[in-house]
């Protein structure tokens, strides 16, 4: 690895990986848990579905506006303020009183968004053609973080009360601090001005990562209620710690190949896996097979990954270098916005199962019409960085 990048580069990479790594591992661990800690408080799952997605509407809107301000403020102050906010919101978790101060401590966990300040960080500090690697690099430090999360999560539930994992949860926080601080920030990324403008095909780039993220929260609802058909909580980790690796691998091997012209080859191919994984993953109520299901749990996490991987580096090669916090900001809240609206869905549709099918042809259709919006702003034909931004 340190002959893909320099000392320097290197360092931030890995410390704002680490930094991000441990306060997504503090989302991942509540995930598993997080319906059965909502009945504590009310028997109405639509409520519960809002208290899970309600992270991701607050996510949705302040990724903008504070990618922004970490333009012109600098990504360090930015992150700190953002990671601040998550131990607050999950103090608030960990003693709600009721369904709606549990709501209340989601929404202020989400308002800490700082996922395109650190993105932003690393790419302005690697070269351009390795802006695929280091997201490669900072998604496997996401997906280790869920599946760390997803197992330590249900097996803490064994020893302690559900509500002490938010506790634990903040302190995690409070340590994503340490590797924080020892980030070095170039003080002329203090000079940036704000930039307002979000270009056409970043915003259809964005609109795509929201049926992603969509997609993605619809999945993490759905699994446990699958995975229960072969597995107990506790021995999840039995097939999610294999799928995730090979997803990982996956993701790093296209990562490569990808920086090499190939980004939006392997947007489309990302799209393609994911589109397949629809009704491998929702026909599992039919075909009562743990090798199956396996397979389809797999095609999910590699088209995810994929995704992960490319579509930030499209959003980098379309923006000038000052704007990438504001630009990166507008991606990831639609992204959270998906989150939102999924859970919401899912929320509302928890007590009719069977209504799985539609929500299948809603994604499939979601997808298809990613693929249409990917050909409208690529023809599928590789996007250059314009060189005078940088």
């Amino acid at each position: 690895m340190m002959r893909v990048f320099d000392r320097s580069q290197f360092r931030i990479l890995s410390l704002v990986s680490l930094t991000i790594g441990l306060r997504t591992l503090g989302l991942f661990m509540v995930l598993p848990i997080f319906t059965l800690y909502g009945e504590k408080f009310t028997d109405s799952y639509l409520l519960i579905g809002i208290a899970l997605g309600a992270y991701g509407i607050t996510m949705a809107i302040f990724q903008t506006p504070l990618g922004r301000l970490s333009d012109r403020y600098g990504r360090k102050l930015i992150i700190s303020i953002g990671i601040l906010t998550f131990v607050i919101g999950n103090l608030i978790c960990a003693d709600p009183i009721n369904i709606y101060g549990l709501i209340l401590g989601r929404l202020v966990e989400g308002a800490g968004a700082v996922s395109s300040a650190g993105i932003a960080l690393v790419h302005e500090s690697v070269p351009v053609e390795r802006r695929n690697i280091s997201d490669a690099i900072i998604g496997v430090a996401i997906g280790f973080s869920f599946m760390v999360g997803v197992i330590i999560g249900p097996l803490l539930t064994t020893i302690i009360n559900y509500s002490f994992i938010f506790i634990i949860a903040a302190v995690i926080g409070i340590a994503s601090f340490i590797p924080l601080l020892m980030v070095r920030e170039a003080k002329k990324e203090r000079m940036f001005k704000i930039k307002s403008r979000i270009d056409s095909k970043l915003a259809v780039i964005s609109i795509i990562s929201f049926f992603i993220y969509f997609y993605m929260i619809v999945f993490y609802f759905y699994l446990p209620l699958y995975s229960l058909r072969y597995f107990p909580v506790n021995r999840f980790y039995e097939f999610l710690i294999p799928v995730v690796i090979i997803a990982g691998i996956i993701g790093l091997a296209i990562a490569r190949p990808a920086d090499k012209n190939k980004t939006v080859l392997f947007s489309l191919v990302s799209l393609v896996v994911l589109l397949i994984s629809i009704p491998l993953f929702f026909l599992n109520n039919r075909v009562n097979d743990v090798t199956y299901f396996g397979l389809s749990v797999a095609a999910f996490y590699s088209g995810y990954i994929i995704s992960e991987t490319v579509f930030p580096t499209l959003i980098t090669r379309l923006a000038p270098r000052n704007s990438y916090g504001g630009n990166l900001g507008f991606y990831t809240s639609m992204q959270h916005a998906g989150v939102f609206f999924g859970a919401l869905f899912t929320g509302l549709l928890i007590v009719k199962i069977n209504l799985d099918t539609s929500i299948m042809v809603l994604l499939i259709v979601s997808f298809i019409f990613s693929i249409v919006l990917l050909y409208f702003i690529t023809h599928f034909r590789e996007i250059y960085l314009a060189r005078k931004n940088e």
